[in-house]
């Protein structure tokens, strides 16, 4: 049997095998991302990343889905609140629903903060498509995963990749 480093086919095929490989690798994304909170108070994704890892989640008022998967994290925000790490949940309603977006924020009372993207710029720029749709990077602004849509039971392993990135 040929070995494969003989064979120039071969050499050729583990070349490619290991740059796909590498292109799969965590992808650093920018953290001067600007963030607007609900009170208008302006800052950059890196603020957050300094200190631990960020679990982005894109929602909107008119997504269930999305309003399911907030319960779910609020739940495990408080849960987990000594933890390094930190959950945006980033609004993608227009800025006329800016009133009702406010008031239901208020009425969930979600242990984490609330950012508004009513260009999606944000959402663009991580390439969303559909929401809810969830980015996690790590501390250094590395994409971890991506995630689009929410079933009950997703928590758990939203769960996992969070303290996964803590304990590191």
């Amino acid at each position: 049997m040929k070995s494969t480093l003989k064979n120039p086919w071969g050499v050729l095929f583990m070349i490619l095998c290991l740059g796909s490989l590498s292109a799969l690798g965590q992808k650093s994304v920018s953290t001067n991302i600007r963030l607007e909170e609900l009170d208008g108070t302006v800052t950059n994704l890196s603020d957050y990343l300094r200190i631990g890892p960020v679990y982005l989640n894109f929602w909107a008022l008119w997504c269930e889905p999305c309003k399911q998967e907030l319960r779910a994290l609020k739940s495990f925000a408080r849960e987990n609140e000594n933890e390094p790490f930190t959950i945006l949940a980033v609004n993608q309603d227009s800025p006329k629903s800016l009133a009702k977006v406010k008031a239901y924020v208020r009425s969930q009372s979600y242990p984490f903060t609330v950012v508004l993207d009513p260009n999606t710029q944000v959402f663009q720029s991580f390439n969303g498509q559909n929401l809810p749709f969830s980015v996690l990077l790590d501390k250094a602004g590395n994409v971890v995963s991506t995630r689009t849509g929410y079933f009950p039971g997703d928590e758990k392993e939203i769960k996992k990749e969070i303290l996964k990135l803590v304990t590191r």
